[in-house]
């Protein structure tokens, strides 16, 4: 799925093996991601949990995601990628599986800000590891293809789901113990496949100079304003869409098809983009999937026919996937060799607050209105927001391409 990857001067070429691991974790990463909005109708009247405790519970894994994005970019730029991403895979496992454990909604909310410090330290580290070595030209299609595995994960969690009744447990159980199986499977990989291991920032380069220096200050602020707009949209979906859809009418079954087809919409949609990202029109696609995000969450606020509401969340999933292909495929390529995790790593963790408040602003939403329709149309302001900054992005560094 990802590019061919280059051998370098001071790395060894990754195995099939590490490739292959690394599509697990992207997967690994949808599901876990996800799981949380798929389980949560089954626990919320068990555990007793209203609309703000699910928004807390909701937020508490991206209120990791925001440390683990930090610290865990900022600690492979030093000491090495396939290390720490090795060691966060492991982590969020544990932490998964210690939520499928919770015995009331305290604990639920601590076990998932727990998996969220671990998805957060793997994630920048993945898409890093991955553009770094990819085929001068091709670094943003590689991540891009590599990003398809999130969609994918995402479909396994609802189809899990859909066919799993009430075992709510189960489902983060399972998805804990994969994901420690693939995380033990890259650090025995760490003494055969030296990759990034040995890039350093150069001397005397702090985060401020690498993030804002030699003209990058407003790529930067451009990425930082679309991730947190777009994951204030993206988590929100993510996590509310069952119930929201349930609220409206739907069934249990169709709330969850909804979900597989706009994880479905997502995994097509950015397979058929990767390959126009490292061109430069690329800022077109990002026009595109940011325009239709605003109409498609009207339409879908007005929807009441339940395939009518299956198609409308594919073309959601599909705009809103490829926009976070994009802004992954595109940060990386910012930032000098060597600081792509730091780089990465703030990107994504100022997503991450647009992530914390996305859940929250749902559970805002919902709390002040008798209508689950009027939580889409809450977030149309926000897609216009993050629409802009992300094609400004896209077309300048299509311009700086040219």
């Amino acid at each position: 799925m990802t590019a061919k990857l280059k051998k370098s001067s001071m790395s060894e070429s990754p195995s099939a093996v590490v490739t292959w691991l690394c599509i697990a974790v992207a997967v690994l990463e949808g599901f876990e991601l996800q799981v949380a909005g798929v389980a949560a109708p089954r626990f919320a009247t068990v555990m007793e949990m209203d609309a703000d405790a699910l928004g807390l519970f909701f937020s508490a894994s991206t209120f990791g995601l925001l440390f683990g994005a930090l610290g865990g970019g900022w600690v492979a730029d030093r000491k090495g990628r396939l290390q720490v991403l090795a060691g966060s895979v492991i982590a969020f496992g544990a932490g998964s599986i210690l939520t499928g454990l919770s015995a009331n909604a305290e604990q639920l909310v601590l076990t998932r800000f727990l998996t969220g410090l671990g998805l957060g330290g793997a994630l920048p580290n993945l898409l890093a590891l991955t553009a770094e070595n990819a085929d001068p030209g091709s670094q943003k299609r590689a991540v891009a293809l590599l990003y398809c595995g999130v969609p994918i994960g995402g479909m396994l969690v609802s189809l899990a789901g859909a066919t799993s009744g009430d075992a709510w447990r189960q489902l983060f159980i399972a998805g804990g113990l994969v994901s420690i199986v693939v995380g033990v499977l890259l650090w025995r990989q760490r003494s055969i496949v030296k990759l990034t291991a040995s890039v350093r920032p150069s001397q005397g380069s702090g985060i401020v100079s690498s993030l804002f220096s030699d003209g990058r200050a407003v790529p930067t602020l451009l990425v930082w304003t679309s991730f947190c707009g777009a994951l204030i949209i993206l988590y929100l979906v993510l996590n509310w869409l069952p119930m929201l859809l349930s609220g409206m009418g739907f069934s249990a079954t169709e709330a969850l098809i909804a979900q597989i087809a706009f994880n479905t919409g997502g995994f097509f949609s950015c397979l058929l983009t990767a390959p126009l990202l490292d061109t430069r029109r690329a800022w077109l696609i990002a026009l595109g999937s940011f325009s239709a995000v605003p109409v498609l969450l009207y339409t879908l606020s007005a929807v009441a026919a339940p395939l009518t509401c299956i198609v409308l969340s594919a073309l959601l999933g599909g705009a809103i996937l490829t926009t976070q292909s994009l802004l992954y495929s595109i940060t990386p390529t910012i930032y000098p060799r060597g600081t792509g995790g730091i780089g990465t790593g703030t990107a994504i963790a100022w997503g991450r607050i647009g992530s914390i408040i996305g859940p929250l602003y749902g559970a805002v939403l919902l709390s002040g209105s008798s209508a689950e329709r009027d939580v889409f149309v809450g977030i149309i302001p926000i897609a216009l927001v993050a629409g802009i900054a992300a094609v400004a992005l896209s077309f300048r560094t299509a311009s700086l391409r040219a």
